[in-house]
């Protein structure tokens, strides 16, 4: 019987310390609020949730601005329920000043909370400018009447669109963005146009039927809380801010604020075919410009008959000056035979008979946006694509594919000539289309050797399978063009160098291919 009632003793006992462990078990800290959602540095704030441990700076409240360090304030007074807080001034450091801006708060107690707050409950924090420091050490200005000091203004809080950013303040709120900002990760693309990109990037093409995707707000890409605008996300050659710089030039805004199911950017970076539509029945999205009659081309084609340079006089031999060797071509005629082809007449399509954003040409000026952005408009191309050449002495400017007079003499690019060799920049696009030998048949801002180049000539085998205007079969190719360089094609040119220092030769002077051509 002893032995018994010893046993239910101890099974007692055993039971009493299982549940005062139980009691004693640490739990997480939660924050289920923070009061008030707008505060400045120094101001005190409330924070509510459970499991906190009670009394002072047993609590250690993080702050944290996303993309930035984390800041740790001790100075606490806390209940199980409720921490008091001053906002720390170490804090300061990762603010703009009179820039409110979403931060996280997390807590420690006996342990660390498992996560920062959500943007919805993450308050905006502002950092006001310090007050100046009179010559006691004591403030100039203050917020009381005693110092005769104006009082600390109230940080900004914005409402509707107030930003201009297309978003509003509720819905940036609940991303975690800027409402009072337009570009709240200051990468120069907007909030708004971040958000309907990430839209579009996110509209598979899978599903029957096809209709918008709600936006990814885990993981937005195009990111507006990231600064992306050098990535280009839908592969079609042009960065995120480039397409930005595009829709913002020549775009509309929409009626109110996004989302609108109904709204197309006119450039974005979630679609390689901006100028698209929804297929009946399906809704997937298909292009909606054909290469046939587009109006930039058109635009183009008008203002050079206009201007007086839809024909253009062009010398095939020597010298310059020499008017007698002056003929007329159109512009267009880009290996100078008297005729336009279907391909020099179709200056912007790479095949497919759609045009794809890099192959638009939004500034009118005769000239791709990939052209103008980084390939056949930039000497970086051409250096990269002939490495074999010794590029010219002088460095010539590209275009911005905004501006459709880059230079601001009145003449459009594509009719313009950077090197001043009197050959307008569109003859110079192509050494295969110069050739008058094949096709161009890409625009994707690439050096390639097209399938159509000839593996015989009627002398024989060609050993670098590539043209040489010395024979006899071909004598009038001049295809070795260079919008960069006024000796190519012709050393003759009105800008090419008399003489060529010894030691700083270039082509066709550095004993490079003749005619050698990659596009």
């Amino acid at each position: 019987m002893t032995a018994v009632l010893g046993a239910l003793l101890a099974l007692v006992a055993g039971t009493a310390t299982a549940d005062a462990a139980t009691a004693k078990k640490k739990r997480y800290p939660v924050v289920t609020s923070v009061s008030p959602m707008n505060a400045k540095v120094g101001d005190s704030i409330s924070i509510r949730g459970r499991y906190f441990k009670r009394g002072k700076n047993k609590n250690t409240v993080v702050f944290k601005r996303d993309g930035a360090r984390a800041v740790f304030a001790k100075s606490t007074l806390g209940t199980a329920k409720l921490i008091r807080v001053v906002v720390p001034e170490a804090l300061r450091s990762f603010l703009t000043e009179n820039q409110p801006a979403r931060v996280r708060v997390r807590v420690l107690s006996e342990r660390f909370g498992k996560a920062f707050t959500p943007a919805s409950k993450s308050p905006m924090i502002t950092a006001l400018p310090k007050p100046a420091e009179g010559s006691n050490g004591t403030s100039s200005t203050g917020s009381t009447g005693s110092t005769g000091g104006a009082p600390t203004p109230a940080p900004q809080v914005c409402t509707g669109d107030q930003d201009g950013d297309m978003l509003s303040a509720d819905l940036e709120n609940s991303l975690g963005l800027d409402a009072c900002k337009a570009d709240t990760d200051g990468d120069g693309v907007s909030d708004g146009y971040e958000y309907q990109s990430a839209r579009d990037l996110n509209d598979d093409e899978f599903q029957e039927t096809n209709q918008y995707l709600p936006y990814p707000g885990k993981r937005p890409y195009p990111n507006p809380l990231f600064k992306d605008a050098e990535v280009d996300y839908d592969g079609d050659g042009l960065p995120l801010g480039q397409e930005f710089r595009l829709w913002d030039a020549y775009g509309a805004r929409p009626a109110g604020v996004l989302p609108r199911d109904d709204y197309r950017l006119l450039y974005s970076d979630g679609e390689q075919y901006s100028l698209s539509t929804r297929a009946g029945g399906t809704g997937r999205r298909t292009p909606s410009q054909p290469a046939v009659g587009y109006a930039k081309g058109d635009q183009f084609l008008a203002w050079a008959s206009s201007a007086g340079y839809a024909q253009v006089m062009v010398s095939k031999v020597g010298p310059w000056h020499d008017a007698s060797t002056r003929e007329s071509y159109d512009i267009r005629d880009i290996d100078l035979d008297h005729a336009v082809s279907a391909s020099e007449a179709s200056l912007y399509d790479d095949g497919d008979g759609w045009i794809s954003d890099d192959e638009r040409d939004e500034d009118a000026d005769g000239l791709t946006n990939i052209d103008e952005l980084r390939s056949r408009l930039t000497s970086a191309y051409w250096a990269a694509c002939y490495a074999n050449e010794k590029p010219y002495i002088n460095v010539y400017a590209g275009t911005d594919l905004t501006d459709p007079d880059s230079d601001g003499d009145g003449i459009r690019d594509g009719a313009d000539d950077q090197d001043h060799d009197d050959l307008p920049n569109i003859m110079e696009l192509s050494r295969f289309e110069a050739s008058g030998l094949v096709d161009w048949d890409s625009h994707d801002g690439t050096c390639h050797i097209s399938d159509a180049i000839p593996t015989t000539v009627p002398d024989g085998p060609d050993p670098d399978l590539l043209p040489d205007p010395l024979e006899d079969w071909h004598p009038a190719a001049y295809g070795r063009v260079n919008p960069f360089n006024p000796c190519l094609p012709f050393a003759w040119a009105r800008t090419c160098p008399r003489t060529v220092e010894i030691g700083k030769d270039f082509a066709p002077f550095d004993s490079s291919t003749s005619w050698f051509s990659l596009q």
